[in-house]
């Protein structure tokens, strides 16, 4: 492959890390956004789901400050607040309150200052990328069954040796790939139904309750609600309540409090109920896990690779999506690295293992709902499911058993690591001592 000129498709965060991996491969790099971006850190359309709550889990944090240096200071210099996990947190889990050991970190921040500091630093660590503002690709560019280059709705084409699908769940890359004599890839939806409703908040002047964020799970199949109420910068709150099984979290004024005080625990709502509303309440309703199998296809064109959410979107409501985005950037510039051919193919299955463990930890939750739109469980989910719900129980209570199941969240370790011998020694003793758990907020 000739390493003139890399094209990006999509501005979003996937992205904007696709265009910092190809810059150090490529002697020139275009992006193609669709929207022209904000002069700072403020929405736009192209981003719906950024209005509700973002978090940055540990690996996720530290692939982009190895990507970035200097990122995470430049999140702390705007307001972007550090959380212990679960030291920080008020956590009601499907096994009860969970007690605030301190095990890890993470970032909480609104999506648009992220995006911001990483465009932001793009000049100086991209200087080869040229950001193409307000244009639109609709298709590639064929050369026999391979692919040189994308075509604009301006009819205009751009030339390239390799094309980055970076735009997300509305991608149309199952569309040009048939066009190109490829088959569509197999597909796989697991719909739990859920839909967002967010808002912002001021936090009250002198609020300390010894707590810096809440996080009120549901607890399936019959408790199908979970509230967040997390801080960011600006001295606000970001506060989102979410419904599995088409009970949506609700964009009236009325309807939205009185979700809030039907979560398992008032303790959100109290927080909120005299507190300053700062804009209105916000609904978001795309959250399927949907993922699409390209690793699986028997041939792929030339100069083409899919990522991100194009290939593989996760309901929100486990915040990975960012930390699997940062991981796929990182494989694809592992497969750069490499004197291989192959690159294209190489690079799909290793975005795909890159996915497998949230994948595992999203669907394997989302499944738990009786309305989910899925294929049929299979016993063995249910069994791990059963096991998981143990772990969790254990965690509430075990410093060790607390840690592992927080690395698996925040794909630091494997889903098997839980099967470990240590972990599974830890719960079977938790089991047997049938440790009481606190019937209120720990600290509250």
């Amino acid at each position: 492959m000739n390493r003139d000129h890399a094209v990006v498709i999509g501005g979003s965060l996937t992205g904007l890390l696709a265009a910092r991996i190809l810059s150090g491969h490529f002697a020139r790099v275009t992006l193609v956004e669709r929207d022209r971006y904000p002069a700072g850190a403020a929405f736009r359309p192209g981003i719906p789901q950024s209005r509700h709550l973002h978090v940055l889990w540990t690996r996720g944090l530290r692939l982009l400050e190895e990507l970035f240096p200097g990122l995470e200071k430049t999140l702390l210099t705007a307001g972007a607040v550090e959380i212990g996990v679960p030291s920080d947190v008020l956590w009601l889990t499907a096994a009860g309150w969970r007690t605030r050991f301190e095990v890890t970190r993470m970032l909480t921040f609104s999506r648009p200052l992220l995006d911001w500091a990483l465009r932001s630093r793009l000049p100086g660590d991209a200087p080869c990328l040229d950001v193409l503002e307000g244009h639109e690709v609709v298709d590639l560019v064929p050369r026999g069954r391979d692919v040189a280059g994308v075509a604009l709705r301006s009819g205009e084409t751009i030339a390239a040796d390799l094309v980055v699908d970076a735009t997300g769940r509305g991608s149309r890359a199952p569309e040009w790939l048939t066009a190109l004599g490829y088959p569509a890839p197999p597909e796989t939806l697991v719909d739990p139904l859920l839909g967002y409703a967010s808002r912002f908040y001021a936090i009250p002047d002198g609020f300390d309750p010894g707590w810096k964020a809440l996080y009120l799970q549901a607890d399936p199949p019959e408790r199908r609600r979970t509230g967040g109420l997390f801080p960011q910068e600006g001295g606000r709150w970001i506060c989102s309540l979410s419904g599995a099984g088409g009970d949506y979290g609700p964009t009236d004024e009325e309807e939205f409090l009185a979700f809030a005080k039907g979560l398992r625990d008032p303790v959100l709502y109290e927080a909120i109920r005299a507190a300053e509303p700062l804009g209105p309440i916000r609904g978001f309703r795309r959250t399927a896990n949907h993922r699409r199998h390209y690793e699986r296809l028997p041939a792929w064109p030339r100069g083409f690779v899919v990522m991100g959410d194009a290939a593989c979107a996760f309901n929100p409501i486990y915040g990975q999506g960012m930390s699997v985005a940062a991981i796929s950037a990182v494989a694809l510039d592992r497969c750069l690295r490499e004197d291989r051919d192959d690159l294209e193919r190489r690079f799909q299955k290793r975005a795909s293992r890159s996915a497998a463990g949230a994948w595992l930890v999203a669907t394997g939750e989302d499944l738990r709902y009786r309305e989910t739109v899925a294929a049929p469980t299979r016993l063995s989910t249910r069994l791990i499911n059963a096991y998981v719900d143990r772990v969790v129980a254990a965690a509430n209570v075990d410093r060790r058993v607390c840690a592992g199941l927080l690395d698996v969240l925040a794909l630091t370790s494997a889903p098997a690591s839980l099967f470990s011998p240590g972990v599974l020694a830890r719960v079977a003793a938790n089991m047997a001592a049938h440790t009481v758990r606190p019937a209120s907020p720990p600290g509250r």
